[in-house]
């Protein structure tokens, strides 16, 4: 079971990094804002940096966990193999993007009985391949982030934090009914959580520090 929730933190990691970098730079490279605006594309796609592109990294988390759920009917037999990546991107490739039931962006269902134009398709189709290439290599690769003994944990609590306070403000601007992506440009809205996961981290490593057992208080008095 622990290496099964191991395998699964694995997976979630992989697919959340590898959406996130491949998101960003192909939105860019390939303009998704106007992409998403044009003709039939309009109605079919939400804005590119409109409440869904804050509140879909979060969405990812869910779904590497789904896949990492059903990735492990495949962990020791198709993944332990020589190629297991390059097995795994076809499937997802060929099942996921390609032949999808669906009438999904880049699929044959999409191509034929959708009003999306073909210059849609072949400007996302570059993200979906990258992805899902990237995504079975750490998968099936001996990756691992090693960090110092000393860091690990205060680093875990400050990137929980760091989603902690992300989520906490799109609840509560949705709650406001405020403009989410309003401080998206605001370089100070950066500088203000950038101090306090600093603090975060601070007071965690503080705390941790197992070279002096002394109480909280007075270890909060040496940061």
């Amino acid at each position: 079971m622990r290496e099964n929730i191991k395998f699964v933190l694995k997976v979630t990691a992989a697919h959340v990094a590898t959406y996130l970098v491949c998101g960003l730079i192909f939105a860019r490279l390939f303009d998704y804002e106007t992409l998403f605006a044009m003709g039939d594309v309009r109605y079919f796609m939400k804005d590119a940096y409109g409440t869904s592109s804050v509140i879909g990294p979060f969405v990812q988390v869910l779904r590497g966990a789904i896949i990492g759920c059903i990735l492990l009917i495949l962990k020791d037999t198709v993944l332990n193999k020589k190629l297991g990546w390059l097995y795994l991107w076809i499937l997802f490739a060929g099942l996921g993007i390609v032949c999808t039931p669906a009438a999904a962006p880049v699929s044959i269902e999409g191509i034929v009985y959708s009003r999306l134009p073909l210059e849609f398709h072949l400007k996302t189709v570059p993200e979906l391949l990258v992805q899902t290439l990237l995504f079975p290599l750490l998968v099936a690769g001996n990756f691992r982030l090693a960090l110092p003994e000393k860091i690990a944990v205060p680093a875990i609590v400050t990137v929980i934090s760091a989603v902690g306070f992300s989520v906490g403000g799109i609840i509560l601007a949705l709650v406001l009914k405020a403009d989410i992506m309003a401080g998206a440009s605001d370089p100070g809205a950066f500088a203000v959580m950038f101090a306090a996961l600093a603090v975060v981290f601070g007071v965690t490593l503080a705390y941790t520090s197992p070279k002096k057992r002394l109480p909280l208080r007075r270890r909060l008095t040496t940061i």
